[in-house]
């Protein structure tokens, strides 16, 4: 499968997100530092203003105020006023004043003024509120100036003059200041913005770019890295050795690759075991009888199902000298190759021991006794051996330490016979001869013998209860006229209806041998 086309590598997203964060940082702190500095700036000229006009107003005296006062004094002392004034905007100052205004309490008459009154036109807007100012009486306004050629910013600053030992409003002091430095100011600081802005998109941008490149270098080594192994190069170990998280990514990628490296080395050892118990099932598969012998007056169905790959039980049916035949069902102790192994020599013991024994005491003694010299410790084998005689009315039954055999009459009685016995494998000879028991057991026309292991009687439902010995019986009972095909497809349908789709445990070897009817 091929990867995905690389549109925006990591760097480069990297780089605009850190760009975009970039810009708006420096375009929230020129325009926070650009309102600050403006507000500081109004706040000077403002302060300026008022100090100024305050002054103002303490020199004057309202002398218009004054009716008893003759003109010609009036006059004198309105041009002496405008010389005063006069002298405050020619007096240098950090903000040019650029007219002082001095009006009736109507504030319609001019009572005096700096350049005359005639020579600025001032156009005036909202007034300005400002906490600084707010206990000294003092209102400020902004507005424009004309002097015929230009326009101009200015602030006004108005302040009431009262008569002397009385709150009555006589006139008023209107100071007229410069607002060119507030102009001035914002301008340099938008071209210092947009400055800044410029370095940040030529200069930082870029620089971003590069440590974004420089940053990510290992994810691009940690990418070529994954790219080996996935082309099978599971050897390849990453480089990177950086103490971030990369560098920990590393280390698992490392961690990652040995794993896959012996997963691949199980899977591989998993397949020679595969191919290893496929050859063992099919050789089981040819070692278990695929017809059975033909026994005069005797029918025979038998069914077998390991519960793995290759199972430990084993079932064979043997022609015996003097018109006599031998059903054998044996179990192995362990599963698997080990219990297929032996299941292999006890066949091959079983069928040699048949030619050149007597009897059943005979035959299994002497494979007992081979068993027990090549037997692993902790493994037996168990035994079911049936002798049927050449009339077939007697059947001879050998257990080593097997399920006992059952006997389903034709009335529909079920009989189990448990002769002593202990397991092949376990003794060398003499426990094992001593305990040994034949019986002989009278098989009537329509009797069946039932030969079978505990992978029957031992099967668990979900629940974990085991099918039993007392259903196994009951079924047994129910099928008494049925031929032994159909007796044997009754009880597995009755064990699978009691597992329920559990996974079997053990196998599953089931023999019934039945004496024909008599015309």
């Amino acid at each position: 499968e091929r990867p995905p086309r690389q549109i925006f590598p990591i760097a480069v997203k990297y780089g605009a997100v850190s760009g975009v964060i970039l810009l708006s940082f420096v375009l929230w702190v020129g325009n926070t530092s650009t309102d600050l500095a403006l507000q500081s700036t109004a706040e000077q000229v403002n302060l300026n203003g008022s100090e100024q006009v305050l002054l103002i107003s303490s020199l004057i005296t309202p002398f218009w105020a004054d009716d008893s006062l003759p003109e010609e004094e009036q006059l004198a002392a309105q041009q002496q006023l405008g010389k005063k004034l006069n002298a405050f905007i020619t007096t240098p100052g950090p903000h040019k004043v650029l007219d002082v205004l001095v009006l009736d309490a109507n504030g319609t008459t001019l009572i005096a003024s700096a350049w005359g009154g005639d020579r600025l036109r001032f156009r005036l807007g909202d007034q300005i509120e400002t906490d600084l100012l707010a206990d000294t009486g003092v209102r400020v306004r902004e507005g424009t100036l004309s002097d015929g050629n230009r326009l101009a910013p200015v602030r006004s600053f108005e302040v009431e003059l009262t008569a002397a030992g009385s709150s009555d409003k006589v006139g008023s002091v209107q100071l007229f200041l410069s607002a060119v430095a507030i102009e001035r100011l914002e301008k340099s600081l938008q071209e210092a913005l947009w400055s800044q802005l410029w370095t940040v998109i030529l200069l930082g941008i870029p620089l971003v770019l590069i440590v974004g490149f420089l940053l990510t270098r290992p994810i691009r080594r940690l990418r070529e890295d994954m790219v080996q192994v996935s082309r099978g190069n599971l050897d390849h170990q990453s480089t990177v050795s950086t103490t971030d998280e990369l560098g920990a990514l590393a280390s698992s990628f490392n961690r990652m690759t040995r794993f896959l490296a012996d997963a691949r080395e199980q899977e591989l050892h998993a397949q020679a075991v595969a191919r290893d118990l496929s050859i063992a099932t099919r050789i089981q598969n040819a070692l278990l009888p695929e017809t059975l012998p033909e026994i005069s007056g005797i029918e025979i169905a038998r069914y077998y199902q390991p519960a793995k790959e290759v199972g430990g039980d084993y079932y064979d049916v043997i022609d015996l000298p003097g018109d006599r035949a031998g059903i054998v069902v044996a179990d192995v102790s362990g599963k698997g190759l080990a219990g297929s192994l032996v299941m292999t020599m006890t066949r091959s013991l079983v069928r040699m021991a048949a030619r050149i024994q007597p009897d059943a005491a005979s035959i299994l003694g002497e494979v007992n006794a081979s068993l027990s010299r090549d037997m692993t410790e902790g493994m037996f084998v168990t035994m079911a051996w049936a002798e049927l005689d050449h009339d077939r009315g007697r059947v001879r039954i050998a257990r080593a330490g097997h399920n006992p055999p059952l006997i389903l009459r034709r009335s529909g009685r079920v009989e189990q016979f448990q002769p002593e016995g202990i397991a092949l494998g376990m003794d060398p000879g003499p426990i094992f001869r001593r305990s040994l028991e034949v019986s002989d057991v009278d098989l009537a026309a329509g009797d069946s013998l039932i030969l079978y292991t505990d992978g029957i009687v031992e099967a668990m439902d979900h629940d974990g209860e085991e099918y039993g010995l007392k259903r196994f019986a009951r079924i047994l009972q129910s099928l008494n006229e049925a031929t032994p095909d159909d007796l044997v497809e009754g009880v597995l349908a009755d064990l699978a209806l009691h597992v329920a789709g559990a996974e079997a445990s053990d196998d599953i070897t089931l023999v019934v041998a039945r004496r024909e009817l008599t015309g």
